[in-house]
C-alpha cells in the first residue's frame, strides 16, 4: 500500500477567491513555494493528490473546458499524480462532494493507498470532516478561507500557517 498527501486547491494551492472560482487559468494564482513544496512530497515517496469540489460548472460559470485549462495550469507548475474534482451542486447530495469522502475513497482504490498512513492538507471544516469520514489525519493550512482552528468541530492534526510548513511537518 503507498501512503499519499491529499490537497485542496482552492486556499491550498491557489489564492482563495471569496465567493468566486478560478474560471480561466489567468484568474489562478498559485501560492508563493506550493510547486517546491509538493516536489518535496513526491520526493520522500508520497503521492500527491488533489481533492477538490468545484462546483462552477455545474453552476453555470465555466465550462468543462473552462476547468480542464485551469487544471493544466495548475499542472504545469505544481507535481500531482491524480486530480480528483467533484462538479456537483451542494444541494446534489452526491457521494463525492466534501464533506462526503468519496474523492477520497475513490483515489485510495484507483492508487491502492493506505488511508490511514495518509494525510489530508486542507483549510475549511469540509476537508477536515471529508478527511475523517476517510480515517486520514488532517492538516489546517491558515492560507485559505480558515484563519483559525478555532471552532473547528474536528481537531486538526497540526494547524500550520503555509503548505510548506505542513509538507514540514508531514515529513518530520
Amino acid at each position: 500500500m503507498r501512503r499519499a498527501v491529499f490537497l485542496d486547491r482552492d486556499g491550498v494551492l491557489n489564492v482563495y477567491l471569496p465567493g468566486d472560482y478560478a474560471k480561466t487559468p489567468d484568474e489562478l494564482t498559485l501560492l508563493p513555494g506550493v510547486g517546491a513544496a509538493v516536489a518535496r512530497l513526491q520526493g520522500a515517496g508520497f503521492l500527491t493528490i488533489l481533492i477538490s469540489n468545484q462546483q462552477g460548472v455545474a453552476k453555470g460559470l465555466m465550462t468543462q473546458s473552462d476547468l480542464e485549462a485551469v487544471t493544466a495550469k495548475l499542472r504545469a507548475e505544481v507535481p500531482l499524480d491524480a486530480v480528483y474534482y467533484c462538479p456537483h451542486l451542494k444541494d446534489e447530495h452526491c457521494a463525492c462532494r466534501k464533506p462526503k469522502p468519496g474523492m477520497l475513497l475513490q483515489a485510495a482504490q484507483e492508487h491502492g493507498i493506505d488511508l490511514a498512513q495518509s494525510v489530508f492538507i486542507g483549510d475549511t471544516p469540509t476537508d477536515a470532516q471529508a478527511a475523517q469520514a476517510a480515517g486520514v489525519p488532517f492538516i489546517l493550512v491558515l492560507t485559505g478561507q480558515t484563519k483559525t482552528a478555532e471552532g473547528f468541530v474536528i481537531e486538526p492534526a497540526a494547524t500550520v500557517a503555509s503548505l510548506d510548513a505542513a509538507v514540514d511537518w508531514v515529513l518530520g
